[in-house]
């Protein structure tokens, strides 16, 4: 691979594949800590924009995620991957690229399965209400701008009723379980690769935009109801927008319009409530 020195400590110097697919350096590991780890490990090496960091299974990537919540897949089941990027973007745009994410996932999953996917804002893909997904992106930044960010994925394919988290099963889906049937896994990365490259292309050139266009086709939480749990306290109001900041805009209950960010707030299991 040109212009790239692997790392020879660490992780990255664990036994894995290197695979070129679709114009994309993919790393291919049997099991590592997390695949971000890795793939930040990856991203200093020098690694160019759309290197893959892929692993059958993960032991640390539970309980990175938003809020400190688990997230779990047995290997081999599921699509656990983390994707380099060096946007040249300013620094207030880095967490849209979570919320392009989410349209890439919610539109691959649609292609691949037919299945009616939809983003629970910010970075959850539903199926019939249930999590099938969960995106965490990390970045870091230098001179102001951003110098790299990796995009976490894990996309739960062929996970069987008993795979699930016993706490969950009331809230968590896989790909097998909407469909019916066994997804390929390779299938469902092909389709990634190709809509991110599409929706990318797009984001760079047409900004927010494009993105708000494309992130309200998918949604599923906008004229809903919802409830913002903060700290101690809860706040209950209609999603009504996204801002450029990537955080949800919500009209409380008197009226008054209030910016969320994703780091300060979890949305109430309630938002499935009427339209109002």
């Amino acid at each position: 691979m040109a212009n790239m020195q692997m790392p020879i400590h660490g992780e990255t110097s664990l036994p894995h594949k290197h695979l070129k697919l679709l114009g994309k350096d993919i790393y291919l590991y049997r099991e590592i800590s997390s695949t971000n780890t890795v793939a930040r490990l990856v991203a200093l090496s020098g690694a160019p924009e759309g290197t893959i960091v892929m692993s059958k299974s993960q032991t640390a990537g539970k309980g990175r995620g938003r809020m400190n919540r688990q997230w779990v897949c047995p290997p081999g089941k599921g699509l656990l991957m983390s994707m380099v990027l060096r946007p040249e973007i300013r620094v207030q745009f880095v967490p849209q690229l979570t919320l392009l994410c989410a349209v890439v996932v919610a539109e691959t999953i649609k292609k691949v399965t037919g299945c009616a996917a939809g983003i629970k804002w910010p970075n959850d893909i539903l199926i019939g209400g249930k999590k099938v997904c969960g995106i965490l992106a990390e970045s870091n930044f230098s001179n102001g701008s951003p110098e790299y960010v990796i995009i976490g994925i894990g996309i739960n394919v062929n996970l069987d009723q008993p795979d699930l988290p016993a706490d969950r099963l009331d809230t968590s889906t896989s790909l097998k379980l909407e469909l019916g049937q066994r997804v390929s896994r390779l299938t469902v990365l092909k389709q990634f690769i190709c809509t991110w490259d599409q929706h990318y292309q797009g984001f760079l050139e047409g900004g927010q935009g494009y993105l708000r266009h494309h992130w309200i086709q998918n949604n599923v939480i906008l004229g809903r109801n919802v409830t913002i749990n903060k700290e101690n306290d809860s706040i209950s109001g209609q999603a009504i927008d996204i801002s450029e900041n990537g955080g949800l805009i919500v009209r409380l209950a008197d009226g008054n319009i209030q910016e969320f960010l994703a780091e300060d707030i979890s949305i109430g299991s309630n938002y499935f409530g009427s339209n109002t």
